[in-house]
């Protein structure tokens, strides 16, 4: 039975009053269950398809997708059922079409044979060679990264990652890289006043990582301009120290 027929034959047996949601909390707390698949469940008078039409979707399921089913079935009873509720009926009941969704053995693909432009060729909105694309940016453009906000300019350098003959670099970078060449392994290029948008060489200056990091925690960026030489250097004698401690 189902909760319904179940509350009426319990209250028809003993003469009781009892809802629904007592006797579905009984069973609950008892971990009494019906036994039931749920492609074996009870099929009420509120069903949304009548025998007829449950038989007429198991016979016509195989080899077609619910698509067709759904075009088919509509046509055979004057119906309109969705694609969602065909597919839900046959889901809950377990119903499949037999099809695999791989290609049969001896199967010839409708490319087989073509190669590059075999697929796709020329036409008269495509770009000729050598054409640049009206969007393009220049070398020099620059943007702030959205990620750090730090200024980012196009240069002439190939990118590692996509192979292409130029890239972003942060400007601040590319400027120190320009005048002193890469910074060595282990340094990177700071600002001295710590205003990350003045890439002007006079406020870049080469640190370590270790440097940086005791900056950050200091919060040197936001400091008073009176009180940064201080703590650069503070900072700097920390990590020495550090260093030197930690080889003892």
């Amino acid at each position: 039975m189902n909760i319904r027929g179940l509350t009426t034959a319990f209250n028809k047996k003993f003469g009781s009053q009892k809802t629904e949601g007592q006797v579905k909390s009984t069973l609950k707390n008892h971990s009494i269950r019906c036994g039931r698949k749920p492609k074996d469940r009870l099929i009420t008078r509120w069903r949304l398809f009548t025998e007829d039409q449950a038989r007429f979707i198991r016979e016509n399921y195989g080899g077609r997708s619910i698509a067709e089913l759904t075009v088919l079935f509509n046509d055979r009873f004057g119906a309109s059922r969705t694609w969602q509720q065909i597919k839900t009926f046959v889901n809950n009941r377990g119903i499949t079409s037999g099809r695999t969704g791989h290609f049969a053995k001896g199967h010839t693909s409708w490319n087989s044979g073509t190669k590059g432009q075999g697929l796709t060729t020329a036409n008269k909105r495509s770009f000729k060679k050598g054409t640049i694309p009206p969007n393009r940016n220049p070398l020099g453009t620059e943007r702030i990264c959205s990620k750090d906000g730090f200024i980012l300019i196009k240069i002439a350098e190939k990118n590692p990652y996509t192979g292409f003959p130029t890239r972003y670099k942060h400007k601040h970078v590319y400027i120190w890289e320009q005048a002193n060449g890469p910074a060595p392994k282990g340094m990177v290029v700071a600002f001295i006043d710590g205003d990350k948008t003045r890439c002007e060489l006079d406020n870049l200056m080469l640190i370590s990582r270790a440097e940086l990091l005791n900056l950050n925690r200091y919060g040197y960026k936001d400091m008073p301009a009176e009180l940064k030489p201080s703590v650069l250097a503070l900072s700097k004698l920390q990590v020495k120290t550090w260093a030197k401690e930690k080889k003892l």
